[in-house]
């Protein structure tokens, strides 16, 4: 199973995003919100860590952060433990709450940090969370908004520097309100880097040497994708809903099989973080996937809808090439091997 690159050098600046498995919510009032928002000084006193921004949604989050320790790894595990224990503990519930594989990419800082920032804060604008973004009370928005009170643990000088002061950011985010920007994500370099060449050769310098196979943005391996796209995509296929996927009346349709094969392939999610994530037990998830394999062997069918579902997960990985297609002698030649075949049809009958 591949993994996200984790790449540390002293003074890396990140946009980092972590979301809750599906059917968990990160934060669900705001003693939650305020909660996890305290844990932020820790890390900047800790862990030297400074937050450039800051926002915290029901199902993710998004931090701007800057690591002059190169410490990121070890502030991050400290935050979404801690937070998880004190949640399963008031929420009485066991397990993750995570996604184990958090987001990380690395950033220049011009033009990078003034856009992401904006981006960020207009999260919960997007989301229909609050009419503008500094009405939120679980992003850093206020803090940069003209006469906004400091927040403990957040740096605002390098943003507003950036943007030429406080006036000058509200107009980006009043002219980003009326006019949305492009999201950003097309434009990130193998899911790592939203930067120049200098940067993309210092990750290259970084990886120098590695087994290229454990990290799915510089090898042939399925990118690494959340397990929102992932029942995305099936649903999209499949005539049915994500959440008819998740759901247990589902269990016995070949489909959320599928989800769970693909979910366990192109996802860094644990079989026990999935079996939660589909409300089975681990063992299921094996026996799901190791099932979904001996069909689409056996089935010409299953194996070419799979194939399609798997080509549209690669061509959703940000910056990774979709894989090579089928040369056309050899995909005839297996068709002919097979016989004659229906295509699954769009309620998956099949499955």
């Amino acid at each position: 199973m591949t993994r996200p690159l984790r790449i540390e050098f002293p003074g890396a600046l990140y946009l980092i995003t972590a979301r809750a498995l599906p059917r968990q919510r990160l934060v669900r009032d705001a003693s939650e919100i305020d909660d996890f928002l305290t844990r932020l000084p820790a890390l900047a006193e800790g862990f030297g860590v400074v937050f450039h921004g800051f926002c915290v949604l029901p199902d993710h989050y998004h931090l701007l952060a800057e690591t002059p320790q190169s410490n990121l790894s070890r502030a991050l595990h400290r935050l979404n433990a801690g937070y998880t224990a004190t949640v399963n503990a008031r929420r009485k519930r066991k397990g993750p709450l995570l996604q184990s594989r958090y987001r990380a990419i690395l950033l220049d800082e011009s033009p990078w940090l003034l856009r992401l920032s904006v981006h960020v804060h207009l999260n919960p604008v997007r989301k229909r969370l609050a009419p503008d973004p500094w009405a939120y009370p679980g992003s850093s928005a206020r803090a940069f908004a003209p006469g906004g009170a400091p927040i403990p643990g957040l740096c605002t000088s390098r943003v507003l520097d950036l943007a030429g002061g406080r006036e000058a950011y509200a107009r980006l985010v009043e002219k980003a309100l009326s006019r949305p920007p492009p999201a950003p994500w097309k434009e990130v370099w193998r899911q790592t880097v939203l930067g120049g060449e200098a940067l993309r050769q210092q990750v290259l310098a970084w990886i120098a040497g590695k087994d290229l196979r454990e990290f799915a943005q510089f090898s042939s391996a399925p990118p690494g994708l959340g397990l929102e796209e992932v029942l995305s995509v099936v649903a999209e296929q499949t005539g049915l809903r994500p959440e008819d996927l998740l759901r247990g009346k589902f269990q016995r349709v070949l489909a959320r099989k599928a989800a769970m094969y693909l979910t366990r392939r192109f996802t860094g999610l644990t079989l026990r973080e999935i079996g939660e994530a589909f409300g089975v037990d681990y063992t299921t998830v094996h026996m799901a996937a190791r099932r979904v394999e001996e069909l689409r062997a056996n089935d010409a069918a299953v194996d070419e809808f799979l194939r399609g579902i798997e080509e549209e997960l690669r061509a959703r990985g940000h910056g990774v090439k979709p894989e090579e297609p089928e040369p056309v002698e050899k995909k005839q030649r297996r068709k002919k091997a097979a016989g004659p075949q229906e295509r699954p049809s769009a309620q998956l009958k099949l499955f």
